[in-house]
């Protein structure tokens, strides 16, 4: 087997940086040596700043100048999913939630400046078996900014299952005086602070001139506190099969980002289309050859996630077939392998 390449989520990257840093997230927890006492991360807040295009475009900006500022205040709660009907263990994992306030909008087609306040919720499950393991993964992005909303839901089916011990060490990252500072990729400082808090600051994907120093993008503060009690809630993101349509279509544009991560083939008519059960009438559909030559993998916000103080997750992308299926204004992306799904990505 080739070595596993890693690919940047590309604007799928920047739209999770721009949602907070939170695509795929399982509770993060802290033993202080004095006391003994488990603590796990309980809310963050900070500023991004958007200087590039595609941190723009990302969020749905295409219309604004570059340099736009993004506040965000967000609280963290533990969760629970008992209503999986194929899971052997209940999912676990968090829901984020609070505002995310963009201003510095500088509209292309006139003048002056827009400032838009919008919410932010995340749900991010995962099943883990009785060996530490992650069988399944979903993920649901709620972001309500007026006409700029939209919504990600993404499953993530783990084969064989991802080994995620509590306790791995993490490379990303090392010591460089009083603050932890990243290893590789964009700059990105950790220094802890007074409080049971965490002070992230630093630069975005794909920045300019940015050193995290004399110039940051980025300054998130992740506060911790003894862990909440676990909310009991239902897996929005139910997927299931759609029939190929009956007349090939090739003009799918909904995930065309998505498509982007995978080392595609040839185009196919073996359609095996995957979606929300609440997802509609499919009017596109294509598909493609997934390239069998080398082994990929997405880490997706790996380095931010960690610096925050969240365990990350990686998604393979391993051969099969890619299917794209758009249903009007929302579309659907699914990779299966023998006609299993193992990674369903939904837009809308």
């Amino acid at each position: 087997m080739s070595e596993s390449n890693l690919v940047n989520f590309k604007s799928i990257e920047m739209l999770i940086v721009a949602l907070v840093l939170f695509s795929t997230l399982s509770i993060g927890f802290q033993v202080t040596e004095e006391s003994v006492e488990i603590i796990q991360i309980d809310g963050v807040k900070g500023t991004l700043e958007l200087n590039t295009r595609s941190a723009m475009d990302s969020l749905g900006l295409v219309d604004f100048y570059p340099g736009a500022s993004v506040e965000i205040d967000i609280d963290v709660f533990p969760v629970i999913a008992n209503d999986c009907d194929i899971c052997v263990e209940s999912p676990t994992g968090l829901i984020l939630t609070g505002d995310v306030n963009v201003s510095k909008l500088r509209p292309i087609d006139s003048g002056g400046q827009v400032r838009v306040e919008g919410k932010i919720n995340v749900t991010h499950l995962q099943e883990f078996n009785q060996q530490e393991f992650i069988v399944r993964e979903w993920l649901t992005i709620d972001w309500d900014l007026d006409e700029f909303s939209t919504q990600w839901d993404i499953f993530i089916q783990h084969t064989p299952p991802k080994w995620s011990p509590s306790n791995r060490y993490d490379a990303s990252l090392v010591q460089s005086g009083s603050e932890t500072k990243s290893r590789v990729g964009p700059v990105i400082f950790v220094e802890e602070l007074i409080g049971d808090a965490m002070n992230i600051r630093g630069c975005l994907p794909n920045s300019l001139n940015c050193d995290g120093i004399n110039r940051e993008e980025m300054n998130l503060t992740s506060t911790m506190a003894k862990p909440k009690p676990v909310e009991q809630i239902e897996i929005n993101s139910k997927w299931m099969e759609y029939t190929p349509l009956e007349n090939n279509q090739s003009n799918t544009s909904m995930l065309t980002s998505v498509r982007n991560l995978f080392e595609l083939g040839n185009s196919t008519n073996s359609h095996n289309s995957h979606c929300l059960s609440e997802s509609g009438t499919p009017q596109e559909m294509q598909s493609w050859l997934v390239s069998s030559d080398s082994s990929s993998s997405v880490s997706p916000m790996g380095l931010w996630l960690s610096s925050i103080g969240l365990p990350t997750t990686t998604v393979s992308l391993s051969n099969g077939i890619w299917t794209e299926t758009d249903f009007g204004d929302s579309g659907c992306g699914s990779l299966t392998n023998d006609g299993k799904l193992l990674l369903g990505v939904s837009k809308s």
